[in-house]
């Protein structure tokens, strides 16, 4: 009995190990992997398992911003078990990854994080919990449009999580929470003092949303159509009809 007390404090309980065959993906990606379970001094009964795909979201009040983890998605491994002292489990699975995904890593950068918390789930006890963070890479075409950028004569200020819904005429994100690359130009071109580009993927295709902050006359805002093909040099020439 005194035992079972201890177990439901966490102490001498079961454990958790998340054990991915890779880190590294992309949106719309999956992932991979296995649940370690290690038996404690007792006996317990997991109930299932709860993953969820975290990431840090500026959100912006009133009284100014601040930051907070935010769920991207959720998965429930319904695998129930009685977990026998000292006995080894292992449960696989395989994620697929939304789309909306928010990129973590460019070349030579990180820009954002991403991390998979994995969790028991036991009656009358502190669950065991496991945390494991993700490589998210952009896409080519991603990266396409941020050479794009580069090419046009701007570079590239930082990249942000924002929470809340990117919406245009007919398409409006699903997750809760959007990227935004922030460029700024190397030199003065056309009045422009900013630039942000946010992807929303659309089917097959991917919508390029363009907000241009100009001097003296405000934001302006488009968005272009893209395929996951569209090379540096036509996401260029879509870009310079935006941009000037």
């Amino acid at each position: 009995m005194f035992k079972q007390l201890l177990a439901s404090a966490g102490i001498g309980a079961c454990k958790i190990d998340t054990q991915l065959q890779t880190n590294q993906c992309v949106p719309g990606g999956s992932l991979k992997g296995h649940i370690q379970i290690q038996g404690g001094a007792v006996a317990q009964q997991i109930n299932g398992f709860d993953l969820a795909l975290m990431t840090r979201v500026k959100v912006k009040a009133d009284n100014g911003e601040f930051y907070q983890n935010f769920c991207l998605q959720r998965f429930r491994l319904a695998e129930a078990m009685l977990v026998e002292p000292g006995a080894r489990h292992q449960l696989p699975f395989e994620l697929r990854l939304i789309d909306e995904l928010p990129v973590t890593h460019l070349p030579h950068h990180t820009v954002s994080k991403v991390w998979l918390t994995s969790e028991a789930d036991i009656d009358m006890a502190l669950d065991p919990t496991d945390n494991d963070l993700l490589r998210i890479d952009a896409t080519p075409l991603m990266l396409n449009c941020i050479d794009a950028m580069l090419v046009l004569g701007y570079q590239l200020q930082k990249v942000d999580v924002e929470k809340g819904f990117l919406q245009v005429p007919g398409k409006r994100s699903k997750v809760g929470c959007y990227q935004e690359f922030e460029f700024r130009p190397r030199q003065w071109l056309s009045g422009v003092k900013e630039v942000e580009l946010s992807f929303l993927p659309d089917g097959a295709d991917m919508l390029l949303v363009v907000e241009v902050d100009r001097s003296f006359r405000g934001d302006s805002y488009r968005t272009l159509r893209l395929s996951p093909r569209s090379s540096s040099a036509e996401v260029q020439r879509a870009l310079r009809t935006v941009l000037g």
